[in-house]
C-alpha cells in the first residue's frame, strides 16, 4: 500500500513539473522580451538625444519629462506672455569662439572656457565653481530691456552635485569679485537656482524682497532650461522655461547703472557642469 502511494506522489510530482515548466519558460520569455524592448527605448532615446540621467530615488529622467513635470510646464505656458524687446543690443551662441578658450565678449572673476554639451547643439560657456561671468561691454543696461539666454546641465548622479548657481545684476561691472546673491559685493538683485533643494528664490537689496517657490528641477540633471528677463523701470519678470518665478519691484528709482551677471555654484560634484549660451540682449 505504502508503495503504491509513494509511486502515485512521485508520479504526481513529475506530472506537476511537468506542467509548470512551460508556465515558466513563457514567463521568462515574456520578461526577456520586456527588458529588450525597455533596452531598445533607451537607445532610441539617446539616439534622438534624450539622454536620461539619474534623479530621485534611483530613476531616471531628463528635463521635464515626468508627468507631473509635462502638466507643470503646460499649464504655466497657458498664461505666458513674456515679449522679447524690438531693439537687438546684443546676441552671443559662442559660435565664433575657439573651442577651450574664453568667450570673447565676456569677463570673469576667474576661468571659463567654451565646450560643446552631450545631447544639445551649438557651444556653451562652461562656468566654473565659484565663478562670476560679465558681459565685457561697460556700457550700462538701458531703463527698460529684456534679456534671453539657455542654461546648460549635465550631471553624471542627480541634481544635487549642480548646487546652486545665481543670475541678476549688480551695480558695476568689475569681475573681480564671485557675487553669490543681491546682498554682497555690489549687487541689487538675484535669483538663485537650487537644483539640489528643487527651490528658486529671487532677491532684491533695495527693495527687500525676499521669496523662495517650489520647482521640478529634479529632471534638469541632463538637460536645458531656457531664461527669459524683462525690466522695466523698477519691475522685473523673471521666466524659467515659460514658468514666471517674479514678477514684483526689485530696484529703485534712483538705483542708476545695472549690470548683467551669471554666477557658478561654489561647487560641482562628481564632474558635473554647467554652461549657458544664446544670450540675446535687447531694448523695449
Amino acid at each position: 500500500m505504502k508503495t503504491k502511494k509513494l509511486a502515485l506522489t512521485l508520479f504526481s510530482g513529475i506530472a506537476l513539473s511537468c506542467a509548470v515548466q512551460p508556465v515558466h519558460a513563457q514567463f521568462f520569455k515574456k520578461l526577456k522580451d520586456k527588458v529588450n524592448s525597455t533596452v531598445d527605448q533607451k537607445v532610441d532615446d539617446i539616439l534622438a538625444g534624450k539622454k536620461a540621467s539619474s534623479g530621485p530615488n534611483g530613476t531616471t529622467q531628463t528635463a521635464g519629462t515626468s508627468d507631473n513635470d509635462k502638466k507643470f510646464f503646460e499649464k504655466a505656458a497657458l498664461s505666458y506672455n513674456f515679449t522679447p524687446g524690438k531693439t537687438l543690443i546684443l546676441e552671443d551662441n559662442f559660435s565664433a569662439d575657439a573651442t577651450g578658450n574664453m568667450a570673447r565678449l565676456w569677463k570673469t572673476s576667474g576661468s571659463g572656457s567654451v565646450e560643446k554639451f552631450e545631447t544639445l547643439d551649438g557651444q556653451w560657456l562652461s562656468l566654473n565653481q565659484y565663478t562670476t561671468y560679465k558681459l565685457k561691454s561697460d556700457k550700462a543696461l538701458p531703463a527698460n530691456f529684456t534679456i534671453e539666454f539657455d542654461i546648460a546641465t549635465h550631471s553624471n548622479t542627480d541634481t544635487d552635485d549642480l548646487g546652486n548657481m545665481n543670475f541678476g545684476f549688480s551695480h558695476d561691472n568689475n569681475p573681480t569679485k564671485f557675487i553669490s546673491d543681491a546682498y554682497n559685493d555690489n549687487g541689487i538683485m538675484s535669483t538663485e537656482i537650487s537644483y539640489s533643494g528643487r527651490k528658486i528664490n529671487n532677491a532684491s537689496s533695495e527693495t527687500k524682497i525676499n521669496n523662495t517657490l517650489d520647482f521640478p528641477l529634479a529632471g534638469y540633471a541632463i538637460g536645458k532650461m531656457h531664461i527669459a528677463i524683462l525690466v522695466k523701470g523698477e519691475t522685473a519678470q523673471v521666466y524659467l522655461d515659460k514658468v514666471k518665478v517674479l514678477d514684483t519691484p526689485m530696484f529703485l528709482k534712483s538705483t542708476g547703472n545695472k549690470y548683467f551677471y551669471i554666477s557658478a555654484p561654489f561647487k560641482l560634484g562628481h564632474d558635473a557642469r554647467i554652461g549657458f549660451s544664446n544670450f540675446k540682449l535687447a531694448a523695449l
